[in-house]
């Protein structure tokens, strides 16, 4: 094995792997560690709803409030549930309005045999908003992609 091969292994391992999630209409939803170094409880994990070719939104949830989703997700979601951004000590970023008047955040909704997740992102051009259905047999898959992309986003922090 010469430097080089070894060099992309490495760099393979340390590279944060997205987990997809496609629907039968074609919107996707992708889970994606950031894999920036960042204080303790700044990591990032993205998570991006992705609609079609010209229309996606995306929102990063930081490792201090990335277990309050996967607590939601614990069990099947009944009632909507959105993100509340912390400070890493865990003290409210202290939002004004609701996660929409916020122009940017993370919202779930019961379904019918499932849930939906709405990402609305401030792109600086305006806000786009974009919604994924996912069916209840997809819940603890995705739960486990986020406990996956927590572990590696936590492994990005000092």
């Amino acid at each position: 094995m010469d430097f080089r091969d070894a060099l992309n292994i490495v760099t393979a391992e340390l590279t944060p792997q997205p987990w997809d999630y496609t629907t039968p209409d074609g919107a996707t939803l992708t889970v994606i560690p950031a894999g920036h170094p960042e204080d303790q409880g700044c990591a990032e994990v993205y998570l991006r709803v992705t609609r079609d070719k010209t229309h996606a939104a995306q929102a990063a949830i930081t490792t201090t409030d990335l277990p309050a989703l996967i607590t939601a997700l614990g069990e099947p979601v009944t009632l909507h549930w959105e993100h509340e951004p912390h400070y890493p000590d865990g003290t409210e970023k202290g939002r004004v309005g609701t996660w929409l008047g916020d122009h940017s955040g993370l919202a779930l909704n019961p379904m019918q045999d499932g849930f939906s997740l709405t990402a609305i992102e401030d792109t600086g051009d305006g806000v786009v908003a974009a919604s994924v259905t996912l069916p209840e047999a997809q819940r603890m898959p995705f739960a486990s992609a986020l406990r996956r992309a927590l572990d590696v986003a936590r492994g990005w922090e000092d």
